[in-house]
């Protein structure tokens, strides 16, 4: 506790109490007493010095001291509720599932059939968080962990959730400007974009001829920028296949019937030596994984 300020517990009560102007509908709402509400406001009112409530039969009503004060009061409890809401789901009811999910994973694969899963299981809400806030989760929280690797995580057991391959892309308006792609030979004398971690995607797709990077090359982290780099229309891109099939769909990006590259990383779901089982909610969302 700062220095000075009053403690928590008794300013939590004085705020229930006030708002429902009853020490008894205070303690109900608090599962606590009505003497230990009365309790709690008395320290408080010991250590502020003043009095914050006339106290009468059957009632209770603010004094000036407590009406000037409730507002802040209330106001910062407000804050406290809609921050921890807001960050950590606290005060849902019902079922609830964690996961964990690559990003590009999660933005094209998971989230546009998201509903699918949702609709078919109501009631059971999903948390999903990607590596970007992977402190969110406290490992031990989280039951379902998809990662894209070799199936080699140390202290972990790695299940084969799906292969994948790689897919060399480029926009209309690439094509527009450097003219009709027939060769993936062609994108080497081009600006290309490389994601880490798959830095040799753009060598496997060009059989090792031509890697050199030029200075307009970018490199990314995240597969979700490069497929934007490249619907911009000045580079081609290397991504996985799965990632960029709804750009390819819909015409926002092209390709060959010759650039696809087979890989050897793949996403698995994967989880601690120790852990013995998981929920039969986070079983139900694994299956549905499987069927993307």
């Amino acid at each position: 506790m700062r220095a000075g300020l009053p403690s928590l517990l008794d300013l939590e009560a004085f705020e229930a109490a006030a708002r429902h102007g009853s020490f008894v509908a205070a303690a109900a709402e608090l599962h606590l007493t009505p003497s230990a509400i009365s309790h709690r406001v008395k320290s408080l009112e010991r250590h502020l010095g003043v009095s914050l409530f006339h106290r009468m039969a059957r009632r209770i009503e603010l004094t000036e001291h407590g009406r000037g004060f409730l507002p802040s009061i209330s106001r910062a409890f407000d804050e406290l509720t809609v921050s921890t809401v807001g960050m950590f789901g606290w005060g849902r009811s019902g079922r609830r599932i964690n996961a964990r999910v690559p990003i590009s994973y999660a933005v094209t694969c998971v989230a546009p059939r998201l509903h699918e899963f949702t609709a078919a299981n109501p009631g059971l809400e999903v948390r999903m968080v990607s590596a970007i806030w992977a402190d969110t989760l406290a490992p031990e929280d989280v039951e379902i962990d998809v990662r894209y690797g070799d199936g080699t995580w140390p202290g972990h057991r790695a299940e084969l959730l799906q292969t994948e391959s790689a897919t060399v892309v480029w926009s209309p308006a690439f094509e527009k400007r450097v003219g009709r792609i027939r060769s993936l030979e062609q994108l080497a004398q081009h600006p290309r974009v490389h994601v880490l971690g798959l830095e040799d995607l753009w060598a496997k797709a060009l059989d090792e001829r031509d890697i050199t990077r030029s200075a307009d090359d970018i490199t990314v982290d995240t597969s979700l920028a490069a497929l934007e780099i490249a619907s911009s229309g000045w580079h081609s891109a290397v991504v996985l296949t799965r990632f960029a099939a709804r750009h390819l769909a819909d015409g926002r990006l092209r390709s060959l019937s010759t650039a696809e590259v087979a890989i050897d990383g793949a996403h698995y779901l994967v989880t601690p030596s120790d852990r013995t089982s998981v929920s039969a909610d986070a079983l139900l969302f694994i299956d549905w994984l499987r069927t993307l």
